[in-house]
């Protein structure tokens, strides 16, 4: 894939932005390292003027701004997902340095899968439930008097950072160009149905207390953490729906 080819298969996906300028800026800043791939979850406002004022020169990328209703909707179709956050914990699944993320993702990329970067609303970031989504959280260094970054400021340093990185891996290592076929990656669609399966599946073994319903939020959580950082292709996910089929089916 050409050096530039890869970064459409990058979205800049900003969840839930209040402000306008903040989504012009951004704009602004996806073309400064030439990326293009701009998304929206139910902004407040736009289109708006203010966004066009912010884009100076990039009112092309507001053009092509994608606009979802939901999460689910924008990660529709895409391999990888990780956020960007200041808040890290057990609660909000693996994190690692924005250098260290944005290697994997360009290595994605360069393989010919699609990628989301996360960048949650102005007041409060990404929730839980949001960071639930990503297979890792990236966190951008800053001094301790004012860690949180403006939203467009996150977008530019993140765009930045992966504009430079070399990815995790040699390029032809997995490359479709260099004869090796990458590993075909189970989408995001395909897991979501077995982590469905996956908590049925729990229920009839009652790997869980009956009740608490907290016990079975976490284990699922925990165990989805685990499947994304793992890079299920569609072959093994294949299997595991194998081994879910037939505990089913003696438990039944």
């Amino acid at each position: 894939m050409p050096d530039s080819g890869w970064k459409e298969n990058v979205s800049f996906v900003l969840v839930c932005p209040r402000e306008a300028g903040n989504i012009g800026a951004s704009a602004r800043a996806l073309k400064n390292f030439g990326f293009s791939g701009l998304e929206l979850v139910a902004p407040r406002k736009f289109p708006a003027e203010e966004a066009n004022w912010f884009a100076h020169g990039a009112l092309d990328i507001l053009e092509k701004t994608k606009i979802h209703e939901s999460l689910k909707d924008a990660l529709k179709g895409k391999t990888l997902a990780a956020g960007t956050s200041r808040r890290t914990g057990k609660q909000r699944g693996a994190a690692c340095s924005l250098k260290e993320g944005v290697k994997r993702l360009k290595s994605h990329a360069l393989e010919g899968r699609r990628v989301s970067i996360l960048f949650g609303s102005e007041d409060r970031g990404l929730t839980n439930g949001q960071a639930e989504e990503c297979a890792f959280l990236m966190n951008i260094p800053a001094g301790p008097a004012m860690p949180s970054f403006n939203l467009s400021q996150a977008v530019l340093l993140v765009s930045y950072e992966l504009f430079l990185a070399m990815p995790e891996q040699p390029v032809g290592a997995g490359h479709p160009e260099k004869g090796k076929p990458a590993k075909k990656l189970a989408a995001r669609e395909e897991l979501s149905f077995f982590y469905e399966r996956l908590r049925e599946a729990l229920d009839l073994l009652h790997y869980t207390p009956r009740g608490n319903k907290d016990m079975e939020i976490t284990i699922l959580k925990n165990l989805k953490h685990i499947l994304s950082r793992a890079e299920i292709t569609r072959w093994e996910l294949k299997m595991l729906h194998g081994l879910l089929s037939q505990a089913e089916n003696r438990l039944k």
